[in-house]
């Protein structure tokens, strides 16, 4: 298969940099900053294209792949273009670029605007599309299963908000991430199996579905799963609601459990299969 070096296409979008506040426990940017720099090269396309910054909303659905390990200081260029064909042809792709080379893609899905852009053919994109997860529509109906983790996440603030009143990506995703913590820990995988092991998990790939938003003030809360365990890489599932409110967004992502010294993928601890769902017979 030929390989396509993607760092130099599409037209920027987004300049922004690595803070040191906004690396994570694996030292490394948080996948939190990676979306909301996407979500704003998305606001800074639509407000370029229509006059108007649509905010939140902009984005139905953004499925995006990490490439390479960004770490504090290091600079950060999005660059924009169009899927030109296939299954995703229309939809808009993100290039996060740092000196070079990609770092991370984001497939965005209903969306309204991106004539503008350079097209770029499916093939010359197979790097950058949806691989570990399934891309089928998702219910805003997320019924209580078994192995779920039902977690409360706090109050929405008024700074979470965007200028439409919509729950800012970063806001969504740092929910998740709390989310992500506490099912993780719940079946195994705490800081100190981390610690001792030198066994911890990056996330590959995510894919965030946009419902609708609270107000501020609502009690925004998460039901997780962990729906799939593979040989080195796991899918946890989350569904953000308000009680007797609003569906808010469903999230999942695609863990690969890596040895922090090599840097490399290695097999998933057994806890989590154990932890899968029964399913009824």
């Amino acid at each position: 298969m030929t390989r396509h070096n993607l760092a130099d296409r599409g037209t920027p979008t987004l300049h922004t940099r690595v803070e040191r506040w906004e690396c994570d426990f694996n030292n490394h940017w948080n996948v939190r900053f990676y979306a909301r720099s996407f979500q704003m090269a998305s606001e800074s396309l639509a407000s370029r294209e229509t006059g108007r910054n649509p905010g939140a909303g902009v984005v139905a659905t953004r499925h995006i792949r990490f490439h390479k390990e960004l770490f504090a200081n290091a600079p950060v260029v999005i660059r924009s273009a169009r899927v030109g064909d296939g299954a995703f042809g229309g939809a808009v792709m993100h290039l996060a670029v740092s000196e070079g080379k990609l770092a991370a893609t984001s497939l965005e899905q209903g969306i309204a605007h991106g004539e503008s852009l350079p097209v770029i053919a499916s093939d010359a994109l197979s790097s950058a599309l949806p691989r570990g997860i399934d891309t089928a529509p998702v219910d805003t109906d997320w019924p209580a299963g078994s192995g779920d983790q039902t977690l409360e996440l706090g109050p929405v603030r008024p700074a979470e908000l965007d200028h439409t009143g919509g729950l800012l990506t970063e806001d969504i995703l740092k929910r998740v991430a709390l989310a992500s913590h506490h099912q993780l820990a719940a079946v195994g995988y705490t800081p100190e199996f981390v610690q001792e092991t030198g066994i911890s998990r990056m996330s590959v790939e995510n894919r965030a579905v946009r419902h609708g938003d609270p107000k501020a003030g609502d009690m925004v809360h998460a039901r997780s799963r962990i729906i799939h365990v593979g040989e080195k890489i796991f899918n946890v599932q989350y569904h953000l609601f308000v009680p007797d409110g609003p569906a808010v967004a469903t999230v999942e992502q695609c863990f690969v459990a890596v040895d922090l010294k090599s840097r490399r993928g290695v097999a998933a601890p057994a806890f989590l299969r154990a932890a899968m769902p029964v399913a009824a017979s």
